[in-house]
């Protein structure tokens, strides 16, 4: 089970994780972050939010999780053809259970997908669901 809790301040952010919980969200650290990202870059929060509020539109930033056992295990990124396939945009490659921030940001085509391995991709909805199915998910 992973547990999220809330933190009314940063500080206290870390006494949380020692108890137990996976993370930590502080609301007003994150307010402050929105406000600051509104001042330098309003047009990708602009994106971001009809991304994540229009009902009309279902793009999302997803995960999907290349298990032991998937037949993209062992696969290099442009073998897969994600975006030819599915039109999916891959935004990064994560190892879960790797010790600290273990997140390749716009990772090489010649990536190749270790299993356990989390896939971060963005795309429609539909299309995500598909390539988890293809994935082994």
């Amino acid at each position: 089970m992973r547990i999220v809790a809330r933190s009314a301040e940063r500080k206290f952010s870390e006494r949380m994780i020692r108890a137990g919980a996976n993370s930590t969200v502080s609301p007003s650290h994150i307010g402050g972050l929105r406000m600051a990202s509104e001042l330098i870059r309003p047009h990708v929060v602009g994106f971001l939010d009809t991304m994540l509020k229009e009902q009309g539109r279902t793009l999302r930033v997803e995960e999907i999780e290349v298990k032991p056992t998937s037949p993209w295990a062992g696969s290099a990124l442009h073998a897969l053809n994600l975006k030819g396939r599915y039109n999916l945009l891959v935004l990064g490659l994560k190892r879960p259970f790797a010790e600290g921030s273990d997140l390749m940001i716009n990772p090489p085509d010649n990536s190749i997908l270790d299993k356990e391995q989390i896939i971060i991709a963005m795309g429609d909805v539909k299309d995500i669901q598909r390539a988890r199915q293809d994935a082994g998910a």
